[in-house]
């Protein structure tokens, strides 16, 4: 099956009409068509209990898509809805596979506190041209790194990160990192960063977020508990097992 027959699949799930889906799939397709993104579309990227991690960042932009929508209707046209979108497509976009795949020595860097800032690594690197303007970027960036709350994410300091791309993030430019230090360090209780996103667009995101994992994706006690644990015993296989 390819992606875009995925996508449609997904939108009749969430209800989005005919055309919507297509408004949504001519913003989202470069990064859907993206070699990376297909690789997350397929196992061993399984997300949660039943959907690889490309579906579930697809359901999310579905989902913030008819947030955003509505809200619309009712005179909230100052909502940025691409930056929404952009925040839903990267959002997740971590590195390597996370469940029952945990290389980290330290508890504070487990998947749950520092995927948002491997995300944040990934999506600059691979899609530079959307990175191009300064409020923007910092907007998208504020809202990859908070899309978790109310868990925190991991504040950036002096000990480190053991990020799976860390070469990546070691890599950006200059401008970005300090992005994401100023995002991590408003909110800093100890190693980690407690709020909401400062915008909008992030807010919505988040709560499409929670819509989608909470109702549709986990379905069982051991997919709850890998959040934090990163370990789950139900998690489904590539071949069904």
């Amino acid at each position: 099956m390819n992606i875009y027959t995925q996508f449609k699949i997904l939108c009749q799930k969430y209800k989005l009409n005919n055309k919507n889906c297509k408004n949504l799939w001519n913003l989202i397709k470069p990064i859907c068509l993206h070699p990376e993104f297909k690789k997350r579309n397929c196992g061993p990227f399984w997300h949660h209990d039943c959907k690889t991690l490309g579906e579930h960042i697809m359901c999310d932009a579905i989902v913030t898509y008819k947030i955003i929508c509505k809200l619309k209707r009712k005179k909230c046209d100052f909502i940025n809805l691409r930056i929404a979108i952009y925040i839903a497509m990267f959002h997740d976009l971590y590195e390597e596979p996370w469940q029952n795949n945990i290389k980290v020595k330290s508890l504070k860097n487990y998947h749950c506190f520092t995927h948002p800032i491997e995300a944040v690594a990934n999506a600059i690197t691979w899609f530079p041209e959307i990175f191009q303007n300064e409020q923007e970027s910092l907007m998208i960036i504020d809202g990859i790194m908070h899309h978790m709350y109310p868990l925190p994410v991991r504040a950036i300091d002096n000990y480190a990160l053991e990020l799976n791309n860390q070469d990546k993030f070691n890599q950006l430019p200059e401008i970005y990192k300090k992005m994401i230090f100023v995002s991590t360090y408003v909110g800093k209780v100890g190693a980690f960063s407690f709020r909401k996103s400062f915008y909008v667009e992030g807010r919505i995101m988040a709560k499409a977020d929670k819509i989608v994992a909470m109702k549709k994706d986990i379905r069982s006690i051991s997919g709850y508990l890998s959040l934090i644990t990163g370990k789950n015993k139900k998690l489904i296989t590539k071949n069904g097992d």
